[in-house]
């Protein structure tokens, strides 16, 4: 298994994330790469003393790269594996054996191409991860009033017990597993994007490829509850991380318009997936 944490500002929660994988059933077949975005001397200072404590690889590119770019450089600094996990330095792996029950999920079903757990915040409560395809008008109701926007909901079944894995648009990247022959497919996350929105266009390709995205109740991972793009209209003024993710929203409507994208139909998906050479 190969995992990759891009930080940014966050080193010590990123090395409690570490010692959790570390703790993992299969970690002594876990090879985990840093890519350190903050260009700050003392993250690098904790994350060199850590490397060598906890056996992780670091690559510094000494400026901030985005997180899609430091993504596709610590991918490429590890070891080919069948599946990638892409890791924020928040997430924090409390049960022992989250990482074999989430590849042997996706080993067993070749037709999913990306699979989340489901996320907790510190205090408990369920993390947002799951979503729609967007519009603009959207992405506009959440900024303006996060709760009418809030797409909570799609986690329901899994948070009562109904089910156990379901299909979603898109999620969060925050914490995500890929088929590692769809991550050389797409060629990896688009760098159109220097932070936001890379994964909502992961969704869409994916989907298109015929392959699904899906979340899982069975394994369930811990993460700090504060999110990049949180805020109101008026942290578009004091915000460079806000103003990042109007940059990023722009160039996603202007790839590929304003109306929600759509996932192809299971017919159209298994006619996608017959004409797909097998791994």
């Amino acid at each position: 298994m190969a995992v990759v944490i891009v930080n940014f500002f966050k080193a010590e929660r990123l090395l409690d994330c570490v010692r959790s994988l570390a703790r993992q059933g299969g970690a002594h077949r876990t090879a985990v790469v840093v890519v350190e975005n903050s260009a700050d001397a003392e993250e690098h200072r904790q994350l060199a003393a850590g490397a060598d404590e906890h056996q992780f690889l670091l690559v510094d590119p000494q400026l901030n790269l985005g997180y899609t770019k430091g993504c596709n450089l610590g991918i490429r600094a590890l070891p080919r594996t069948d599946f990638v996990v892409l890791c924020n330095p928040d997430i924090i792996w409390d049960e022992p054996g989250s990482l074999d029950r989430l590849i042997s999920i996706a080993a067993s079903d070749p037709s999913i191409g990306v699979l989340a757990p489901l996320q907790v915040s510190d205090d408990g409560a369920l993390v947002e991860t799951a979503r729609k395809f967007p519009t603009l008008l959207h992405q506009l109701m959440r900024r303006l009033w996060p709760q009418r926007g809030s797409e909570i909901h799609l986690i329901d079944p899994l948070a009562k017990g109904n089910a156990d894995l379901v299909d979603v648009d898109w999620l969060q990247s925050s914490c995500v597993l890929i088929r590692r022959s769809l991550w050389e497919q797409l060629g990896g996350l688009d760098q159109r994007y220097f932070l936001f929105m890379s994964d909502v266009e992961l969704g869409l390709a994916t989907w298109s490829a015929g392959m699904r995205v899906c979340l899982t109740s069975s394994v369930r991972v811990r993460a700090d509850g504060k999110r990049a793009s949180s805020g109101g209209f008026g942290a578009l003024l004091t915000s460079r991380t806000q103003r990042s993710h109007l940059i990023d929203a722009v160039r996603y409507y202007l790839a590929n318009g304003f109306r929600a994208g759509r996932r192809p139909s299971p017919r159209v998906r298994r006619l996608q997936q017959s004409l797909s050479p097998s791994e």
